[in-house]
């Protein structure tokens, strides 16, 4: 990666405070290494599906402890639709009310950005994002970032790793000294859904996030059912 290639800070407003959405992934990780020598103040957040997966916390903790701060837990905004709309839900009637009675709120991310703001304590009007996406990522990627540009003021998001390659990530992250999470020893990526190729590994290595899970979405074990009837 040239100098001519790095993120120019100077597109966004005066600020000593970013915002950084951490996954856990490999780029959200050289994201928080890349944008750490231009803000005095670094806030992270991770947004989860299930809350309280013991794998996935056995990462946040560890990258707690490399970055020296707490990073925020939040609900992803398509949590609550899943479990608004029944997903993986037996046809039990009493359960749906039950479900139903919560009255889970509807949220995008705009609301995301503030309410991490408020937990922060900062000015969410003033803060920016940094996302960890890259041009290599695939050629719709490439072509968003290009037509759209690495700062989206109008919802408050850049993209400082945007110019990275696969290579440059995982030399970051070594540079650092960090470890990549342990869900990568048994996903392609970090845990995003209760696709098939997410839920044959948390049951076979981390049975107890696997029964978590099925506490919440009984049905995913149907997933697995079709999937194995469709191997014989």
């Amino acid at each position: 990666m040239s100098d001519e290639s790095k993120f120019d800070y100077s597109c966004l407003p005066p600020n000593d405070t970013t915002i950084v959405s951490f996954s856990g992934g490999k780029d959200s990780l050289a994201t928080w290494l890349e944008v750490r020598d231009h803000f005095e103040r670094i806030i992270p957040f991770y947004l989860y599906l299930i809350p309280d997966l013991e794998f996935i916390e056995d990462n946040l903790q560890y990258y707690e402890r490399r970055i020296g701060c707490h990073i925020i837990r939040l609900p992803q905004p398509k949590s609550y639709d899943i479990i608004d709309g029944l997903l993986y839900q037996p046809p039990n009637e009493e359960r749906h009310a039950l479900m139903k009675s919560w009255a889970l709120p509807h949220f995008d991310h705009t609301d995301v950005h503030k309410e991490v703001c408020e937990c922060a304590g900062v000015d969410w009007e003033k803060t920016y994002t940094a996302i960890g996406l890259k041009y290599a990522d695939s050629i719709q990627r490439r072509t968003s970032l290009a037509k759209n540009g690495l700062v989206t003021h109008s919802r408050q998001k850049y993209y400082p790793i945007a110019h990275y390659t696969k290579d440059d990530v995982l030399r970051k992250i070594a540079g650092a000294g960090w470890k990549l999470p342990s869900d990568y020893g048994y996903f392609k990526d970090s845990f995003d859904g209760l696709q098939v190729r997410y839920l044959l590994p948390i049951k076979k290595h981390f049975p107890r996030d696997f029964a978590k899970i099925c506490e919440l979405f009984p049905l995913v074990e149907l997933e697995l059912y079709r999937y194995e009837r469709s191997l014989r």
